[in-house]
């Protein structure tokens, strides 16, 4: 496998400790996004903060696909969790991803299926997955899972929402941006991985929970990205 590697984090946290690593680096403003192009451990890549939600993230991947060439994107950040054996800096990492909030179910389609693709679970790159997998467990991580992560434009903290969330497709953690990666990622044939850290557990209390352990997990998910890159 080769070709330059597109990271995405939403968030500054989720990319500040990526950014100043890269060597031979140059900077290049697209819109209102910085690509910040250079090599990490040796590979080339691109790494950008795209801003929260669905539709920043979707154009900062289909960007780096068009523009820098990536042949693979990686979405690093935090989630909050829908598994309730999830805690603060436990991972998941994405088998495959759904957007919760789309919805045409007035013409009878199933809550998640997106038209156009057909598909509810958009599947993740499982060989990169596998090594993210793997550099979680050697970096010591209490709690290691593979499954479904959800999507939608809600920083989600209804316990009610939450549970339908997890009922309904699944999930693992809810986030704001790894299935708008993904789709985009499907519709150019290019590979994706989205590498999730807990910082809070959905549940209404996040205003507690992430200001304590929003920096610590995105630090912690970008040390398991730097740990896969060189062999992606």
């Amino acid at each position: 496998m080769g070709g330059r590697i597109g990271i995405i984090g939403a968030m500054e946290e989720e990319v500040s400790t990526l950014i100043p690593a890269l060597k031979d680096r140059r900077e290049e403003k697209i819109g209102i996004v910085v690509y910040h192009v250079g090599k990490l451990d040796g590979k080339e890549v691109v790494v950008a903060r795209s801003g929260v939600g669905k539709v920043n993230a979707a154009l900062t991947a289909a960007e780096m696909i068009r523009t820098f060439g990536v042949t693979a994107i990686v979405n690093t950040g935090v989630a909050g969790a829908l598994d309730e054996s999830l805690e603060p800096e436990d991972a998941v990492i994405a088998l495959d991803l759904v957007q919760h909030d789309y919805t045409t179910a007035p013409l009878g389609d199933p809550p998640g299926r997106v038209s156009g693709i057909d598909l509810i679970h958009i599947p993740a790159d499982p060989a990169i997955s596998s090594a993210a997998e793997k550099a979680a467990r050697e970096l010591g991580v209490r709690r290691v899972l593979r499954g479904t992560v959800a999507s939608g434009d809600q920083f989600i903290s209804d316990p009610a929402r939450k549970a339908w969330i997890r009922d309904t497709f699944g999930g693992l953690a809810c986030e704001m941006e790894g299935a708008a990666i993904a789709h985009a990622c499907y519709l150019y044939g290019v590979r994706c991985a989205v590498i999730r850290t807990i910082s809070d557990r959905a549940d209404g209390k996040a205003d507690v929970d992430f200001p304590t352990f929003a920096s610590h997990a995105a630090a912690l998910n970008a040390e398991i990205v730097r740990r896969i890159v060189p062999a992606i």
